[in-house]
């Protein structure tokens, strides 16, 4: 993919003067330099011979960019032109021919579409006609101000934003390259051959939001200090602005210190003359704002409205100045420092030169550039070939118990082997990890037992059309009726293959019913898939894929002695008494009663005992366990020490780890692996999962369900042990969980199921 040679097509409404259509050049040049096939399709301007001169080809549409039926005609041109040359990528940088572009583009089959990007290249009106440009493959900012904007603004999968800034052109904007009868040229066009002061130039278009007005009232208030200053700019393209600044030229009495000297086609010798440059964008702020690099690249000090894009370009008091916007005042002082220290002046041109070298150059802007294109078509490659999957999980929370982590852990897997991951949930504390380990996450609170939750089916329906999903796996039921619905709704050919994941005993309903309906059926226990074949009567379909623990995190070799003395000190832990925890969500099926029943029957007394769970969500349970531990004189002997982000480290502190599931059995029990992978032994009760993964007076203890005293006994012998006993019990366990119950092997077991089942789809359909 990397030597493949491109047919690129950048679309713009002209290619006259400005940010857009300099980058849109720039590109277009360095592209047909690396040997690409580069063609601009504009409605032409005083940029094209330079395109052309350069190896580019230009195709002139009159009347692209403008607002008006006319422009119609070029959806069904352009489609033939993406079908006849080929193209590879589409560039979309403005928002008419943005829609004559996209539409185009949305005419063809998926399957030989190019890859389609988009740039934001300003702080659009928020509206259905700016929509256009997030719909690219891929959405260019040009800033962090302007992702931002994007994100806050429209629907979009932060993954699918690019930032690149843009840059300016080194051969150009290079103080040694000018000659310095291009700058006596401009000095006497502009009058300036006898000009002994310091002059002040404002490039931009002159219009309201660049802040010419502002500029010309902070002139006013320092008309006492020698300067020349000039804005630079066409004056027949508003005219009746250009007169509105005449006027309030000739109002303050500068005639002799302000002019306007129209458009100029050489801003580096502009630069030159110069002794500082200002970029006063008031109304609106620069989305990116290349006069300010370009100035600096010149040598030159700036002075810039402090909002937008400046905020990133300029570093205040180090390459410039930067004021608050629409403050004539603030800039009048910032000019006046700057006119009364020419050192300094020199010393920040020195310093911006250097910095804008370092981070905004074209090369930068287009080699970024360039990067993402290929990627793009590698990633559109991948997905055609099947070797890159969407998937969308969806579960009720991702809050902090089992079913939550395993998503995140298939997440992370998949976001690490180049596939898509998209998460549905109703939001929690582990949304900042799920995304940063490159999952997107959509908020939707799809786990409400409500029919609300089924005004989500449409959402979903069109989620699953748009990013083509390959892969829709249900983790809970709720979720997994919208899931369901959504997927039902669409036609038998667009589905996605749907997996379910039992995650549990769930009470036998048709509600429950849900769980069984997948293409695919995850059973997370041998006695889950017992389970499914007793009570749904499925058995086909239904694969068997033990939960993970995941070893580089649950591994005593990895936890920093540091977290575990923290935890320590936070819960007031004494380091020379046994410790006895029990991890869970305080409910009463995790048994935590039964476990403080227990504690007061024990006939070793040398204990303190920890409940690890959030208090805040069940507070009539919580309650009810401070009575019985108050009422079994066990106070100062157990402790709910509340959530805990880093579990690894408490298993560290733990002597012992209980699994106390009474009412209902564990699925598969996640809190005893995790606790042997980290070499603890184990005491659970012998239902469920748990039958599976603890090895009864081997690697634990196994116990009766609901019997306080049979926990007590198995508590009694593990404390009456040699401390070498115990550390037996854990080697083993640890041993047991690398060989069965590992994450790396249950993603691998689910990828491979995934496969699995469109390859079956596949074999299936029609040639």
């Amino acid at each position: 993919m990397a030597t493949k040679k491109l047919n690129i097509v950048q679309i713009v409404p002209e290619l006259e003067e400005g940010g857009v259509e300099g980058e849109t050049v720039e590109l277009a040049i360095h592209l047909a330099r690396c040997g690409h096939r580069s063609i601009v399709i504009s409605g032409g301007g005083r940029l094209v011979p330079l395109l052309e001169g350069n190896g580019c080809e230009h195709l002139h549409w009159p009347c692209i960019g403008e607002k008006n039926m006319r422009c119609l005609k070029y959806i069904h041109k352009l489609k033939r032109l993406y079908i006849e040359e080929k193209i590879d990528v589409v560039h979309l940088r403005s928002r008419l021919p943005g829609w004559i572009g996209y539409l185009a583009w949305n005419m063809l089959p998926d399957d030989s579409r190019p890859a389609l990007v988009t740039s934001f290249h300003g702080f659009y009106s928020v509206n259905q006609y700016s929509t256009i440009m997030t719909k690219g493959e891929k959405v260019i900012a040009v800033s962090k101000t302007i992702r931002d904007h994007i994100l806050q603004n429209y629907h979009i999968d932060p993954n699918r934003i690019e930032l690149i800034h843009g840059g300016f052109e080194v051969q150009c904007f290079d103080p040694d390259r000018v000659e310095s009868d291009r700058i006596d040229a401009l000095r006497q066009q502009w009058q300036l051959d006898d000009n002994r002061f310091p002059v002040i130039v404002l490039p931009g278009r002159l219009t309201q939001w660049k802040g010419q007005e502002v500029f010309i009232d902070s002139l006013n208030l320092i008309r006492d200090l020698p300067f020349i200053a000039l804005c630079v700019g066409d004056i027949d393209e508003n005219q009746s602005f250009t007169n509105r600044l005449r006027e309030k030229i000739v109002n303050y009495g500068l005639e002799d210190k302000v002019r306007l000297v129209g458009h100029c086609a050489d801003m580096p010798a502009a630069m030159l003359l110069a002794d500082m440059v200002v970029s006063a964008s008031s109304s609106q702020p620069e989305a990116f704002g290349k006069v300010a690099i370009e100035a600096m690249a010149m040598g030159r000090p700036v002075i810039a409205t402090a909002h937008g894009g400046s905020l990133e370009t300029v570093v205040d008091g180090v390459t410039g100045w930067l004021v608050p916007p629409s403050n004539p005042h603030a800039m009048a002082e910032a000019i006046r420092q700057a006119l009364a220290d020419q050192v300094r002046l020199r010393r920040m041109g020195a310093e911006g030169k250097d910095w804008v070298t370092r981070h905004f150059t074209a090369s930068l802007m287009c080699n970024k550039t360039v990067d993402l294109y290929m990627r793009l078509l590698e990633e559109k490659e991948a997905k055609r070939t099947g070797r890159c999957l969407t998937v969308v999980q969806m579960l009720p929370e991702l809050e902090g118990g089992g079913v939550e982590r395993g998503t995140l852990e298939v997440g992370r897997y998949l976001a690490g082997k180049g596939h898509r991951s998209i998460v549905v949930s109703g939001g929690g504390r582990l949304v900042s990890q799920l995304e940063k380990e490159g999952s997107r996450h959509i908020t939707w609170t799809v786990g409400s037992k409500s029919p609300l939750s089924l005004r989500y089916v449409l959402p979903l329906r069109r989620l699953l059309q748009k990013n083509k999903v390959d892969i829709l796996h249900l983790r809970s039921r709720m979720p997994a009726w919208v899931g369901y619905l959504a997927w039902k709704s669409l036609p038998e050919c667009r589905r996605p293959i749907l997996v379910t994941t039992f995650h549990g005993f769930y009470s036998v309903n048709a509600y429950s019913a849900i769980m069984a309906k997948g293409t695919g059926v995850i059973a997370v226990s041998d006695s889950i898939r017992r389970h499914i074949r007793e009570r749904y009567g499925r058995e086909e379909g239904v694969t068997l894929i033990f939960r993970g623990v995941d070893m580089q995190q649950f591994a005593t070799e990895h936890v920093d002695p540091m977290r575990v003395e923290n935890l320590r000190q936070r819960w007031g832990i004494n380091d020379q008494t046994p410790l006895i925890m029990l991890p869970g969500r305080l409910t009463r099926l995790k048994g935590q009663d039964v476990f403080i029943k227990c504690l007061g029957m024990l006939r070793h007394q040398d204990f303190q005992a920890v409940l690890v769970g959030d208090t805040e969500e069940n507070p009539g349970f919580v309650e009810e366990l401070r009575q019985l531990t108050a009422h079994s004189g066990l106070a100062g002997k157990v402790r709910m020490v509340g959530h805990c982000m880093d579990m690894p480290a408490a298993y560290a502190l733990a002597d012992i780890v209980i699994s106390a599931s009474s009412s209902e059995p564990e699925a598969f029990g996640r809190t005893t692996i995790e606790a042997m992978a980290m070499g603890k032994p184990v005491i659970a009760t012998a239902h469920g999962g748990s039958l599976e993964t603890v090895v009864d007076l081997e690697t634990g203890w196994l116990v009766q369900p609901s019997d306080p005293i049979d926990m007590a006994r198995a508590l009694d012998e593990a404390l009456s042990m040699e401390s070498s006993r115990l550390s037996e019990f854990g080697e083993k366990g640890k041993i047991r969980v690398r060989e069965n119950f590992t994450t790396d092997s249950m993603c691998e077991q689910t990828e491979a199921l995934y496969r699995k089942l469109l390859g079956g789809r596949r074999a299936l359909a029609p040639a």
